[in-house]
């Protein structure tokens, strides 16, 4: 197994949380400061929704490559983990490419600075 590999699907795994955190955080902070003045947060928010979407599709593309170069390596250890965390990267990078898309969706379609 090489350091790619291992680089690769640490990537797959870790990636698009990261970019839906990153994500999350800079788009509150991207809409208070929108909701104090005349900010005009749409481009900000499209930009950092779709690099966030950028980074978790190529985690996907990360995990589906390290799986695909794992596939006969049986359940030993390491190559084993390593296609395992393949399949979690594979899992879990969709739906959080999903959250980054509904959250940008979200907050360029939807006002938010409404007062209940």
């Amino acid at each position: 197994m090489s350091l790619r590999e291992r680089a690769l699907v640490w990537f797959g795994v870790l990636g698009a949380p990261s970019a839906w955190v990153i994500q999350h955080l800079t788009g509150y902070a991207l809409s208070e400061a929108g909701c104090r003045g005349d900010v005009a947060i749409d481009p900000g928010t499209i930009a950092v929704s779709a690099t966030a979407a950028a980074i978790a599709a190529l985690a996907t593309a990360a995990s589906v490559v390290v799986w695909r170069a794992t596939r006969g390596a049986g359940s030993a250890p390491p190559a084993g983990r390593v296609h395992f965390m393949a399949v979690i990267g594979m899992t879990v990078a969709p739906l959080f490419l999903a959250l980054v898309l509904m959250s940008g969706l979200g907050a360029v379609l939807i006002d938010g600075c409404v007062q209940s």
